[in-house]
């Protein structure tokens, strides 16, 4: 069995937590080129300019100052799986097969957990359908048979590799979607894009062992920080809805009274991560509900009570919700820049656009705003791995000085990417979540 700190193996009752900083992982060996050697063309119109920054940056350069990742083994029960992604306190956590050679074969997150949910409530249907009896059930017997139901049924009972199998046998696993280290994060952010996927594993090009996870926060955050010294595009201060950014027709909400189960099935089959909670005749926005409030029906034992609307399902006791960030918005008349300033400080994934009213308009998410200023227009540029560290924006250094003083310039620049923000030290920002 290989005895290096970085392969992965474990026991099916194990679990692992893997720490990283910069330091432990200097050893990766990046290509390095010259600024001479890179023909880089960046003007204050340019729309390529973050493209540009994203195409010669490493994703290394992306890695948080410390990050920590969990690792399950693919034979621990999926039920103590699920209480282990709640005590972790986490979205999501990676999954080991002693069995392969790869140190990682996929991601367990909140997805699964939810449609872990809606097979149990299915089943439990199913039975009351076929069994009339069943219906002169009292709440306590009911309450009571759905934990003995995920803790003793099949679902709950099945490890976490016979879980996927069934989920592949029905045609929805996805396969692991990774990067190494030294590629592009202008290839981060389009894998990210082309799978409609939130987080990306980062791996060790050396050994293949995983560094960090990579997230449309984590991008925006690099954007945010180095994209200060570039001359910023005249599309900045113009309005998202009449730039496209975001989503503004069709907008998926649900109201105080829909039931809990619908939610979660938009949830899990329309592709959305989150969905605002509106009053049904005005339709102002009171309430968020994303995918990790489910852990709120775990946590109050109620995965028998998907029949509860939604505004009760909020009430239940979830440890994880931030109720200061329950609704993050702006108008639909604020600019791209401002849009970008408020899911940076306040780190959130989305942001509702309201009209004067209060009612909800559109809605804008860290995915809608790296693809409009990175995917669209650097469609064109390629991702191959030619990394250059801090190439930014010369004009925005001043055409005097000399390549030796711009380098000199960028490196101090780098130096300040987990605790700089406009106008401020951002300790919040340095504390990223990496949700």
């Amino acid at each position: 069995m290989p005895t290096n700190k970085n392969d992965f193996r474990f026991s099916s009752a194990d679990e692992m937590t893997v720490n990283h900083s910069r330091d432990q992982v200097a050893h990766i060996p990046l290509p390095r080129r010259s600024i001479t050697d890179v023909q880089i063309q960046l003007n204050p119109e340019s729309e390529l300019n973050y493209a540009r920054l994203m195409q010669y940056n490493a994703c290394y350069e992306a890695m948080p100052t410390s990050s920590k990742m969990v690792v399950f083994d693919v034979n621990l029960q999926l039920r103590k799986a699920f209480n282990g992604l709640i005590y972790q306190n986490t979205r999501h956590v990676l999954l080991s097969d002693p069995e392969c050679e790869a140190p990682i074969v996929g991601i367990l997150s909140v997805t699964d957990f939810i449609r872990v949910l809606l097979k149990l409530y299915k089943r439990r249907k199913d039975a009351e359908r076929n069994d009339p009896d069943n219906e002169m059930e009292t709440s306590e017997e009911r309450t009571a048979s759905a934990a003995s139901l995920l803790a003793n049924d099949d679902i709950g009972k099945l490890t976490i590799k016979e879980y996927r199998e069934l989920i592949q046998h029905e045609g929805k696993l996805m396969d692991l979607v990774s990067i190494n280290a030294d590629d592009s994060l202008l290839k981060a952010a389009r894998l990210l894009s082309k799978h409609r996927i939130h987080r990306l594993p980062v791996m060790d090009p050396t050994n293949g062992s995983p560094l960090f996870i990579l997230t449309h926060k984590r991008i925006l955050k690099f954007m945010w920080l180095f994209g200060q010294s570039l001359s910023v595009p005249d599309y900045h201060q113009k309005p998202c809805k009449e730039l496209g950014v975001g989503t503004w027709t069709g907008i998926r909400v649900v109201f105080p009274d829909t039931p809990l189960v619908d939610c979660l099935d938009i949830l899990l089959h329309k592709g959305v991560s989150g969905l605002p909670v509106v009053e049904r005749n005005t339709y102002r926005v009171v309430d968020m509900y994303s995918r990790f409030d489910a852990i709120g029906v775990a946590l109050e034992d109620k995965v028998n009570q998907l029949d509860v609307t939604v505004e009760q399902a909020l009430s239940f006791r979830n440890s994880f919700r931030q109720e200061k960030d329950r609704v993050v918005s702006i108008y639909d008349s604020d600019s791209l820049w401002t849009a970008l300033t408020v899911l940076v400080e306040r780190n959130v994934h989305r942001l509702c656009a309201l009209r004067k009213n209060g009612s909800i308009e559109g809605l804008i998410s860290l995915s809608d705003v790296i693809n409009y200023m990175v995917i669209r227009p650097g469609s064109s540029l390629s991702t191959n791995s030619s990394y250059h560290r801090r190439l930014n924006h010369p004009n925005s250094i001043g055409s005097e000085m000399n390549v030796h003083d711009a380098m000199i310039r960028l490196e101090e620049s780098a130096a300040q990417l987990e605790q700089r923000a406009t106008g401020q030290i951002n300790k919040q920002l340095a504390a990223f979540s990496m949700g």
